[in-house]
C-alpha cells in the first residue's frame, strides 16, 4: 500500500470513489510547482504532517490500489457517481492530469476557514483545480 493511505486520516469512499474527507486537494501542472506551493504553506505555519506534495505517478498507484481493494459493488457506485457528476468526475480528471505529469498537493483542512486560508495561499501558484472534501460534499475552491 502506498504511503498516501497512511496520510489521509479520515478518508473513506463515497459512491465507490476515494473521498479524502477534511482535505483540500490542489492540482498543479508540474510537481515543481506543487513543491513550491507546499513550501509556501509551511512558511504560513502548516506542519509537515498536514501537507503532502504528491507526484502524479504516486496518485496513479494509489488509485490503482484503492480500486483493487474496493468492494464488489464499487463499480456500480462509481458509474452512478459519474452519472450524477459527483466525486468520480474529479477522480477521473485527477487520473488524466496525473498521466500528463501533474503534481498534487493534499492539505488537512477540517473546517471551512482553514480551506479558505489554504485557497488564498495557493492561488498565486495557479493550480489547475482545487477541491475541499468536506463532510457533506466536495466544494470547488477555484
Amino acid at each position: 500500500m502506498t504511503t498516501l493511505a497512511n496520510f489521509f486520516k479520515e478518508s473513506d469512499s463515497k459512491l465507490g470513489v476515494f473521498y479524502p474527507k477534511h482535505y483540500v486537494i490542489a492540482t498543479f501542472p508540474s510537481f515543481e510547482k506543487t513543491e513550491q506551493a507546499a513550501l509556501e504553506l509551511r512558511k504560513a505555519g502548516f506542519s509537515q504532517g498536514e501537507i503532502r506534495a504528491i507526484r502524479g505517478s504516486e496518485i496513479l498507484r494509489f488509485f490503482e490500489e484503492f480500486q483493487a481493494n474496493a468492494g464488489v459493488g464499487s463499480g456500480v457506485m462509481t458509474t452512478l457517481s459519474r452519472a450524477f457528476g459527483t466525486e468520480q468526475i474529479f477522480a477521473d480528471d485527477d487520473v488524466e492530469k496525473a498521466r500528463t505529469g501533474a503534481g498534487f498537493l493534499a492539505v488537512r483542512s477540517p473546517e471551512e476557514a482553514v480551506a479558505n486560508r489554504i485557497r488564498a495561499i495557493l492561488e498565486p501558484f495557479e493550480p489547475c483545480a482545487m477541491h475541499w472534501y468536506e463532510a457533506g460534499g466536495v466544494q470547488s475552491l477555484i
